[in-house]
């Protein structure tokens, strides 16, 4: 299952979460802590700290909305994905 790492202030966290749901795309909704330092985590499992970062089996997009959003679109879609 997907993993979203994401703060709900953030709009760009809010933009992935709004297309997912759009999609219908089950996922786990990981709420990291403001400070950067404390996203130990999300550093663990991405190698940084910045969000949205999506995590889909091995494959890791951080800290980039748009990529996010087009690879969502693609899967959804049935398209060949070129990550």
């Amino acid at each position: 299952m997907m993993k979203l790492y994401q703060v709900e202030w953030c709009p760009y966290c809010a933009r992935v979460r709004s297309k997912m749901t759009d999609l219908l795309i089950t996922y786990i909704n990981v709420n990291v802590p403001r400070n950067k330092a404390d996203r130990k985590e999300l550093m663990e499992v991405s190698g940084q700290t910045g969000v949205p970062t999506l995590v889909d089996d091995d494959l890791v997009i951080a800290d980039d909305d748009d990529a996010i959003i087009e690879y969502l679109e693609k899967k959804c879609s049935g398209k060949e994905l070129k990550v």
